[in-house]
């Protein structure tokens, strides 16, 4: 990788992408585990007015771990700087981020942490991209 002083970017920029990649993989290994614990569980079970009721997400737990997985990947991509790396990464942290507000009613607080660091990667690799002129 080229040093910052040869690309003309500052040493804040050199970093965002590294930044950006270390949360993308914290979260995609929190997605993971968080699958793993799903899959492991039994069904929720909703209390409603008409009585309890057993819910099954075994489906969205399985598309948490494959998405989880692979915005890990991204991430540690994000870090190399490889060109097109970051709109990979944007791209699988875009889809993480749907599918853990779609899993809201069922984990409202890790939901809103890990979309929160997602969004918070997201602008920074967006951030890196118009800094560097779209490279990378």
């Amino acid at each position: 990788m080229r040093s910052p002083q040869a690309t003309g970017t500052t040493p804040e920029q050199a970093e965002r992408p590294l930044l950006a990649g270390g949360l993308l993989v914290a979260t995609g290994l929190a997605d993971v585990l968080s699958a793993y614990g799903t899959l492991r569980s039994g069904p929720f079970v909703v209390l409603s007015g008409g009585g309890l009721y057993p819910v099954d997400v075994t489906g969205w737990a399985w598309l948490h771990l494959v998405v989880g997985t692979a915005l890990a990947v991204a991430g540690l991509a994000a870090v190399t700087g490889r060109r097109g790396a970051a709109l990979v990464a944007i791209g699988c942290a875009v889809l993480a981020l749907t599918v853990n507000l779609l899993m809201l009613p069922y984990a409202p607080i890790r939901v809103v942490l890990v979309t929160a660091v997602d969004a918070a990667a997201i602008r920074l690799l967006l951030r890196h991209r118009r800094a560097t002129g779209g490279a990378g």
